[in-house]
């Protein structure tokens, strides 16, 4: 049976007139008509009892009502269910972080958006580097906050939310620790740890680029698979790392530096979702961070 020929067959049973039922579905009274006898073929047997004064259901028609109607309501109320899910606020949405700045600006937004949507819950979980792009796929967040830049085909990339002054983090030890500021240039000078290769190329380039401008060599140290690793690792003289001047509220150490980078562009951060996992409820958490973050520039 044909999709077309089940509603046919469904209105004509509870409407018992097939002009009726071809004004419910707004088709003709004829397509109704050569639905029904297409139905009766196929069955081999009436489904209706036409007179010139009533329309009714044969026993037959009646079993295929009956049979057909459970089976509808379970489709429709899926329809309805997925419907909801897709357009609706209510809800469940987990949100994923990267950071304490994000951290913080996401508890900020949560607020704006309970305060918009109260039947929605947001559930949020710090996210760690070593998770990696197919941490940041999988079906554990709808959404996550995260670093610049990113670029992936099945990845949608949110409006800037967070935009901060890039720092070198190195040992208070180091010879380049003396200075107020540091270039570009001055990353030759540095061992920069490395983040696992989990972590998007776009990122990996940005934060470790393998040259300087003037196109000296940097070297490469050991892999952090967590900021707190990271920090860790540039305490002990290990190596340094490109940050952004979130650093310098929430991550002080007495045995690491923080040095602005006076010729480098803004670490930038926003949200990213999976375009599969786009709904209402993650556009809304998104505006809601949008209107935190717009707040924040305007005081």
């Amino acid at each position: 049976m044909e999709r077309y020929e089940i509603e046919a067959f469904l209105a004509v049973a509870e409407e018992l007139h097939f002009g009726h039922a071809a004004e419910r579905l707004r088709v003709s009274t004829g397509r109704i008509s050569q639905s029904i006898k297409g139905l009766e073929r196929h069955f081999g047997a009436p489904l209706f009892e036409r007179t010139s004064r009533r329309v009714a259901l044969t026993p037959i028609g009646r079993q295929l009502y009956d049979d057909l109607v459970p089976g509808l309501r379970q489709v429709r109320a899926a329809v309805d269910r997925a419907t909801a899910a897709a357009r609706g606020t209510d809800g469940k949405i987990d949100v994923g972080f990267v950071g304490a700045a994000a951290g913080q600006l996401i508890l900020e937004a949560t607020e704006v958006f309970r305060s918009e949507h109260p039947g929605a819950e947001v559930r949020f979980r710090e996210v760690q580097i070593s998770e990696g792009l197919e941490g940041w796929r999988s079906n554990a967040y709808d959404m996550v906050l995260i670093s610049r830049p990113i670029d992936e085909p099945d990845l949608v990339t949110g409006p800037t939310l967070i935009s901060e002054e890039r720092m070198l983090a190195l040992p208070r030890s180091h010879p380049l620790a003396a200075k107020s500021t540091v270039s570009l240039e001055d990353l030759a000078q540095v061992t920069l740890l490395r983040m696992p290769s989990s972590v998007p190329q776009s990122v990996l380039s940005d934060r470790i680029p393998d040259f300087t401008p003037r196109g000296l060599p940097i070297r490469h140290g050991p892999v952090a698979h967590t900021f707190q690793e990271m920090l860790a690792l540039i305490g002990a003289g290990r190596g340094a790392f490109v940050v952004g001047d979130q650093v310098t509220r929430f991550y002080l150490r007495p045995d690491v530096s923080y040095l602005p980078i006076r010729d480098a562009p803004p670490v930038e951060w926003g949200f990213v979702w999976r375009v599969a996992r786009e709904t209402a409820r993650v556009r809304a958490f998104n505006e809601a961070a949008l209107q935190v973050s717009e707040s924040r520039r305007n005081r």
